[in-house]
């Protein structure tokens, strides 16, 4: 009730603020769109492609809502700027059912989808090329194209934003001496997860644990050559982490308070899991005695070649870890490999996404530490066993039940078991994605992917499970109604790893400049 209440304070403050700005100029203006979208199907769950990489909107097989959102980006060329956005959404959607311990025996529930959302509330400013900004916001991995990639390994863009607070570089500055053969570009963020309630409802209460009330970090790095040459590599790396909150753990729905653990939050914590080392000792167990907190992250790479016709052709790599060991590569061929084409035009074949994602290998099957025991048998030291995306201490890393890494690994919303992790991450697969235009007001987009899943090191499958997926978009731009587009999408799923199932969506968007007073 309290968040209500500050939700709309926040809203209100805004309205103010804009009204405030209005009296102030003579013209003012910002940008608005205003959109409606729904989707129906056969399956529990919308297929795959109408669900993958859209913030969280879109989960169950019928649904359908109504957005409206006003902003003002920063003004790039100005020493001095600020930004400002505020979206809002209503929403109907089917559900499905979850598992529950209740009076001794196992009973199925059906917890509602939420009918409205704040998707985004957020505000910053600059100062030449430094940030700052605070709120919720929908971000996405500045490596690969959002619109056709399968998704970044840490944020992808999958889930629903986190509210949080962001400072650094606002693009890439040149690096002192080197003449801008030579950028940098970083940021420092931290939040709050605010699915908790969502958890609770998800959750089976039988014989494992739960995690609420957890802080986000995040940080990032990168270094580009020079963009004006026709060769541009870009260096970098990324690491988020969860931290803070409670983890309790129930036995046949019975809370078992001697196993109930309080992560601290301390002042120095929140420096702690900046520069990550080791829990206490005192209040931190399991994984956390090691690194305080849940870390994820990766490395970066891709290198791109502009050719004179403004053509293009470009590689790229994230190389996941969830530990030190995977930190030093010693995962194998684990992470995201991709090549992507650009035409440099709006022709039939304008952009060409292929990607192939490895999460095999997690460091091998086994983690031995000599060190964790007295007298220990064996000396050798085997640092495998990642289980990627999930935690001893905290649930996984999903935000109301979708991953915030790549939607290619099976998100926790999927079991209808009410287990709170990634049962499905142990997998391989390749992914198209490609973008064209018929002509300049009609455009196609076409996914496909395919993966083959062995479960996960922890709870692996007695055979594996398959998906292909795939989905075609036509959207139409007509050039009398400016800012007006229409969509329709057609999209399914093959295997038995998502099931068999299809979904149509489609949507109208009017977006533009809405410009107060005179």
């Amino acid at each position: 009730m309290k968040y209500c209440r500050f939700k709309s304070a926040l809203f209100t403050l805004f309205l103010l603020l804009t009204g405030g700005l209005s009296c102030s100029f003579a013209q003012y203006s910002m940008d608005y769109a205003v959109s409606m979208a729904g989707n129906a199907g056969n399956g529990t769950f919308a297929p795959y492609f109408l669900s993958a990489n859209k913030h969280g909107l879109v989960t169950h097989s019928k649904s359908g809502y109504l957005r409206a959102a006003l902003s003002r980006d920063m003004e790039r060329n100005k020493r001095f700027s600020y930004e400002f956005g505020v979206d809002l959404i209503g929403r109907l959607s089917s559900t499905s059912p979850v598992a529950c311990y209740t009076d001794g025996k196992v009973t199925e529930r059906r917890p509602g989808v939420s009918s409205f959302l704040i998707q985004q509330l957020y505000a910053g400013i600059k100062y030449r090329m430094i940030f700052i900004s605070a709120g919720s916001r929908e971000l996405t991995d500045p490596v690969v194209n959002f619109e056709l990639s399968s998704g970044g390994l840490v944020w992808s863009g999958n889930a629903r934003p986190i509210p949080q607070v962001r400072a650094g570089f606002i693009d890439f500055v040149d690096i002192p001496l080197t003449k801008g053969w030579v950028q940098i570009k970083g940021d420092l963020a931290y939040g709050k997860f605010m699915d908790s309630d969502y958890m609770r409802k998800h959750y089976n209460y039988y014989n494992s644990y739960i995690t609420t009330g957890v802080l986000y970090h995040h940080k990032s790095i990168a270094f580009r050559t020079k963009p004006t040459q026709p060769f541009v590599v870009t260096i970098g790396a990324e690491l988020a982490a969860q931290f803070g909150g409670t983890r309790r753990y129930y036995q046949k729905g019975v809370l078992q308070d001697d196993m109930t653990t309080t992560s601290p939050t301390r002042f120095k914590d929140f420096l702690q899991i900046l520069v990550p080392t080791s829990g206490d000792g005192s209040t931190n167990k399991g994984d956390q005695a090691y690194y305080y907190g849940n870390h994820v992250g990766q490395w970066n790479l891709s290198a791109e070649y502009t050719f004179k016709d403004k053509s293009s052709i470009r590689g790229y790599f994230e190389w996941y870890y969830d530990d030190a060991s995977g930190m030093g590569k010693l995962n194998g061929w684990d992470g995201l490999w991709g090549v992507e084409y650009r035409s440099g035009r709006q022709n039939w074949l304008s952009n060409v996404v292929v990607e192939y994602v490895d999460f095999t290998n997690q460091g091998g099957p086994l983690n031995w530490c000599p060190t964790d025991y007295d007298n220990p048998i064996l000396e050798t030291e085997a640092t495998g066993f990642d289980n990627y995306y999930n935690n001893y201490f905290y649930n996984s890393w999903s935000n109301y039940g979708l991953s915030n890494g790549t939607p290619m690994a099976k998100s926790p919303m999927y079991n209808t078991d009410g287990y709170l992790i990634f049962k499905y991450n142990r997998m391989r697969g390749v992914h198209l994605g490609a973008l064209g235009y018929i002509s300049p007001e009609w455009r196609y987009k076409l996914l496909a992917s395919y993966r083959t899943s062995w479960g996960s090191l922890q709870l692996p499958l007695a055979d594996t499970e398959h998906d292909l997926s795939g989905l075609l978009e036509c959207r139409y731009e007509p050039a009398k109604l400016a800012g007006w587009s229409f969509s329709l999408s057609v999209a399914g799923d093959y295997g038995k790893l998502y099931g068999n199932q299809w979904g149509v969506a489609i949507g109208i968007k009017k977006s533009g400049i809405l410009t107060i007073g005179k």
